[in-house]
């Protein structure tokens, strides 16, 4: 997808950080937009100053996590323009802390999984069908991030939320690849970018007060805020915009991904070699039966 010139483009989340810039970069492009996020005023006001700029855009209050209002988006985006071309399945909530896990809230857990995972499946089944019945090319943009090829102590329920995206979005790109689909994947998987999610995350658990452990925001507090080099939102949506445009999968943005992944990835190759020793399988370039083949047991 080369060219951006009059493609209609959803972006949940789209009132501040990553989403907006997103809806920036495609408007750059000379894109039409839709834009969604469960703040409704800010977003109408982000739609207005892209309007005034020259760009096509409808703007409509919708939480991710419900997927009715999805499914209202879509019809919202079809009503008004035919068509989607591209759809960014942006919006996303941090959570807290959450050291220990076992001491986090079920609710919390709930809280962030319906956002980061259940708002990118509603947008994929409700946008995605319509992409396919159109017949012509598009493109599917899930924003994950580096926790979703990595781990770490923090933000446990934030990190599995992102593994999540990560392997739905393999799982899409191979299902509509084996149908020879003309509809692209690519996921996102920033670092530390300068958004309001952190912020957003003290004032909501301030309710909680300091007296549980888990009931504080990433990089508040005493925490170490040395989390690396940290990108503008502006920055991470023109690596994301040139992904779709060359049909790039993976999208890395930060200098230093590729020795976090081959941190996660190591261990993992290390692990399998040794399979063979732990099963009774000889290496895989003699024979990838056991020694005794033809046996079963149970148990």
């Amino acid at each position: 997808m080369k060219d951006l010139q009059g493609k209609v483009v959803v972006v949940t989340g789209a009132a501040d950080g990553i989403g907006r810039a997103l809806a920036e970069a495609f408007a750059a492009g000379g894109a039409r937009l839709v834009l969604a996020d469960v703040d409704g005023p800010r977003v109408e006001v982000v739609g207005r100053e892209l309007a005034d700029s020259g760009t096509d855009v409808i703007a409509v209050r919708t939480d991710v996590s419900d997927r009715e209002q999805v499914l209202c988006l879509r019809d919202a985006a079809l009503d008004r323009f035919g068509a989607v071309d591209v759809l960014c399945n942006n919006a996303g909530v941090m959570g807290p802390v959450g050291d220990p896990l076992w001491e986090l809230p079920v609710a919390e857990w709930r809280r962030v999984m319906e956002v980061n995972l259940w708002g990118v499946l509603h947008g994929i089944q409700a946008f995605v069908p319509a992409m396919l019945a159109a017949g012509h090319p598009g493109h599917v943009l899930n924003t994950a991030s580096m926790q979703g090829v990595t781990s770490g102590t923090l933000i446990p329920e934030y990190t599995v939320s992102k593994h999540a995206v990560v392997a739905l979005s393999e799982s899409l790109r191979a299902q509509l690849a084996a149908r020879q689909a003309p509809v692209g994947v690519s996921v996102l998987c920033p670092g530390a970018v300068s958004t309001g999610l952190p912020a957003k995350e003290e004032r909501r658990l301030a309710a909680f007060g300091r007296q549980e452990p888990w009931a504080l925001a990433p990089g508040s507090g005493s925490q170490d805020r040395n989390w690396g080099t940290t990108l503008t939102p502006a920055q991470v949506a023109r690596a994301a915009v040139a992904a779709v445009r060359d049909g790039r999968f993976y999208v890395f943005t930060h200098p230093g991904s590729t020795d976090r992944v081959r941190a996660r990835t190591g261990p993992l190759l290390e692990a399998a070699d040794q399979a063979a020793d732990q099963t009774g399988y000889e290496t895989a370039d003699r024979i990838s039966r056991p020694a005794s083949a033809g046996r079963s047991s149970r148990g």
